[in-house]
């Protein structure tokens, strides 16, 4: 079995490393949680099923007002950008 230190080194185009240390900078935080809190996201998104939002979202539709199901849509669509 490896043993592994718990660093990655990676090598970005300059451009990619601006733009990185600029969020850095704006949101408060590292160069590394950033890239941190991508691997993480990523990682996540592996596992996530999109279509089991859809069928939840149709199962409710069934029964809901046009307005309700774009509400619905739209409040499905935000939980998805936010990872929930």
């Amino acid at each position: 079995m490896r043993n592994y230190a718990g660093r990655i080194l990676i090598r970005v185009p300059p451009e990619v490393h601006r733009e990185l240390a600029r969020e850095a900078f704006e949101s408060g935080r590292s160069i590394n949680e950033l890239c941190l809190e991508a691997i993480v996201a990523r990682r996540a998104l592996k596992s996530y099923d999109p279509w089991r939002a859809v069928e939840e979202i149709w199962d409710k539709s069934r029964k809901a007002r046009p307005n309700q199901l774009q509400a619905d849509i739209l409040e499905a669509i935000a939980e998805v950008r936010h990872g929930r």
